[in-house]
């Protein structure tokens, strides 16, 4: 009985979850990313411009417009052909995401505050995140998602300078609908687990 009781409600609120909006789902996404130093900052660190690939992130919502994102980026390869790594960065990104309605087509724009751990080849700094981006939608389940973050360390950080980071992500909807697609609880087009 309670492990009927606990479906039932898990299958409700993650029903819940799904709705018209498309940010309103769990999201995993995987991409890469430039980030860009100042002059002054680019022979301290190493380089101007670092390439990072693979960038993962997963996002989850937590409201009708706010959602948390986590994301992971690092460089696995030191040429891409037209830009060079001379310096590794490794970064650990965790945000808070106010999503607004989509402002043209499956185009759904979204603001961020947060923070990162960062490390360029000296030692782990935190910094402080704000940043924009969107999502446009070329399927229910795929998108591509740019955004821009700003990261500012604190000048008593001598490890980590501010810096841009532009990332380019496709993102996949998880279907949380089709959890149980198969078993005793089968997903209705209502959006409803139970028979």
């Amino acid at each position: 009985m309670r492990a009927t009781f606990f479906i039932a409600v898990f299958c409700l609120v993650s029903s819940s979850i799904i709705s018209q909006n498309l940010n309103e789902s769990w999201q995993i996404g995987i991409g890469g990313a430039i980030t860009k130093f100042n002059e002054s900052d680019a022979a301290y660190i190493g380089d101007q411009y670092l390439f990072q690939i693979p960038r993962f992130n997963l996002t989850m919502p937590i409201g009708e417009r706010l959602a948390l994102d986590g994301a992971i980026s690092f460089n696995t390869l030191d040429n891409a052909g037209f830009i060079k790594n001379s310096a590794k960065y490794f970064s650990l990104d965790g945000s808070l995401r106010y999503n607004f309605d989509a402002i043209i087509d499956n185009f759904s724009p979204y603001v961020f505050v947060g923070g990162s751990v960062v490390d360029s080849e000296r030692k782990m700094t935190p910094t402080f995140n704000i940043g924009a981006g969107g999502i446009y939608w070329v399927s229910n389940r795929i998108g591509i998602n740019p955004q821009v973050y700003y990261k500012h360390s604190l000048d008593s950080f001598e490890s980590m300078r501010s810096h841009i980071q532009g990332t380019l992500s496709l993102i996949i909807k998880l279907d949380w609908n089709n959890l149980f697609e198969g078993g005793n609880y089968a997903t209705k087009s209502s959006g409803s687990c139970l028979q």
